[in-house]
């Protein structure tokens, strides 16, 4: 049964993607409680690296650190979710995706809370989602989530 929601995430996920493209921007990310997902759906159709640029994942504390020099004690807040996508390369569209999927929460990172911060050409926006369908969903959630957003905000 997982399978076939991973799949139909997956080929929803694909118009997605395909709209995103069409648009001519160029995208990066960073993510850390989606694990890649967003930058492996960003890359999956033939073409993608005319769009995407790259993307980090950084899932510890350390690796926001090593990787994009943001140090935060609360790494799945929007001010480290604000930090990561501001230390991303310039591109037409950052984006970063930080939270706790579950099942443990730690205090100041309620569990099943995803923030996502995009930058744009012309705009900067701060989202925060609540989910609690299990770390698996979640994920697969959250990142089509994301998916959306950009869809929605990048015309």
């Amino acid at each position: 049964m997982l399978w076939k929601k991973q799949n139909l995430a997956s080929s929803l996920a694909v118009k997605k993607c395909k709209k995103l493209l069409r648009t001519n921007k160029t995208f990066v990310t960073v993510e850390s409680c989606t694990g890649g997902q967003l930058a492996s759906w960003l890359s999956m159709l033939p073409g993608s690296s005319k769009s995407f640029f790259g993307g980090y994942v950084v899932y510890t504390t350390e690796a926001k650190a090593e990787f994009l020099g943001v140090q935060s004690s609360q790494p799945t807040s929007a001010d480290t979710a604000v930090r990561l996508a501001q230390a991303l390369p310039r591109k037409d569209v950052r984006v970063s995706v930080v939270g706790n999927l579950g099942p443990s929460c730690e205090p100041g990172s309620p569990k099943g809370s995803v923030t996502v911060y995009l930058i744009t050409e012309k705009a900067e926006k701060l989202l925060i989602k609540k989910l609690n369908h299990g770390r698996i969903r979640n994920r697969w959630i959250s990142g089509y989530w994301v998916l959306n957003v950009l869809a929605r905000e990048i015309q």
